[in-house]
């Protein structure tokens, strides 16, 4: 890979050893995927952050990396942790996971990185325009930013991201490179899309199919940013889809008549509910993966409307901001006075879940992680459906 002339003195030291230990990060990961060169990014996106996923080895290479004093370069932000870090002890967190996790959280705040604990950084500020090219490792949002905001990022690991927002740059390989950005098969969906979940069940139908092919959707007849977050997530967790294009929306101009075709009917929709429908009543009903907008747990507080039954509880998860935001509006006092629990700074996936037998959500992602990621057996619905569930409707 080439280096201009101040990226090898990086290379060599001599702008510091943070600097020079994530050139040789990004050095390594160009020459394993032919980049030919860095380019600039406008802003990164760091995971890695819970001490559920990451461990001991996280926090060891952590302190090794921030001995040499490493500061961001472009705005960054930070993915969800392991609990909330004000109410850990509600989630049923031990104290020592309590310990590790904060210090996990106080070392990338030392270098210089935006402590949101949210995979919804575009909701947050860290946002760029049509183009632009961007680091970021948290999968849904990366599907998000290809997809909707146009801006050019592969799917980059913790350590990667991090890289990048150390040096501002990353290698130019894979979606940084327009021929590599082109659909690869065409996804007609004439099935009736009525709410984000409907969105979620197309996504990770093709996600599970399509593995990390770039997709073209025909025939959608309209699509809201709860819709895109949920289909983005959804076909990041079934596979490794890290952009598609909407035809109405997001499409250019492609040679479709060449392109693989294949259709969605309200019948295969149909299908994709009854997959994930629940067939007993549920411990738990989680809601917020990726992270509740203002706009969904305003609608949660409508549609709360009698206290949560004594069988099931209901946990949201949010942003921070987004909660000041909510309770600045009453939302959370009514929320929480049915008997929901809103939690911040970490998310279904990455925290710990103390034991339940079956689990209700309206993500498809946290519906395809949890089974494995907390060995609890999971269902996905509708907003509407889980919170009826969770107010004691019978299943």
């Amino acid at each position: 890979m080439y280096l201009s002339k101040e990226e090898e003195k990086i290379l060599q030291g001599e702008s510091g050893e943070a600097k020079r230990l994530a050139m040789k990060i990004l050095c390594a990961l160009g020459d394993f995927f032919h980049a030919e060169k860095l380019i600039k990014v406008e802003s990164a996106h760091v995971s890695g952050v819970s001490y559920k996923t990451g461990g001991d080895a996280l926090i060891e290479v952590l302190e090794n990396f921030v001995k040499s004093e490493p500061k961001t370069e472009v705005v960054s932000t930070l993915n969800p942790s392991g609990m909330d870090r004000l109410k850990w002890k509600e989630m049923s967190i031990k104290d020592d996971f309590a310990a590790k996790q904060n210090r996990i959280i106080k070392m990338y705040q030392s270098i210089g990185i935006l402590d949101l604990c949210s995979c919804i950084p575009y909701e947050l500020g860290n946002v760029a325009k049509i183009g632009d090219h961007i680091s970021f490792s948290e999968s849904s949002a990366v599907t998000f930013m290809n997809s909707f905001f146009g801006t050019h990022t592969n799917r980059e690991s913790g350590l990667s991201a991090l890289a990048s927002a150390i040096l501002g740059k990353t290698p130019e390989y894979g979606l940084h490179l327009p021929e590599n950005r082109i659909p690869e098969v065409v996804v007609e969906i004439e099935a009736k899309l009525t709410n984000p979940t409907d969105y979620g069940l197309v996504g990770y139908s093709i996600g599970k199919n399509f593995s990390s092919k770039i997709p073209l959707l025909q025939k959608v007849s309209s699509i809201d940013i709860q819709q895109a977050k949920q289909m983005s997530a959804a076909m990041a967790a079934s596979g490794s889809i890290a952009l598609f294009y909407i035809n109405e929306y997001t499409g250019g101009k492609f040679e479709e008549k060449k392109l693989e075709k294949i259709v969605m009917d309200q019948r295969n929709l149909k299908e994709l509910k009854e997959d994930f429908a629940p067939t007993s009543q549920p411990d738990i009903v989680m809601i917020g993966c990726p992270h509740a907008s203002i706009s969904t747990i305003k609608r949660i507080s409508e549609l709360l409307v009698s206290p949560i039954s004594n069988r099931t509880k209901l946990w949201i998860f949010t942003s921070r901001p987004i909660r000041l935001v909510a309770e600045s509006m009453g939302y959370v006092q009514r929320i929480e006075r049915m008997g929901a629990k809103i939690f911040c700074d970490t998310c279904p996936v990455v925290c710990p879940i103390p034991e339940f037998d079956l689990s209700l959500t309206d993500s498809l992602k946290a519906a395809h992680y949890l089974p494995t990621m907390s060995k609890i057996e999971s269902t996905a619905g509708s907003l509407e459906d889980c919170l009826k569930i969770a107010m004691g409707e019978k299943v």
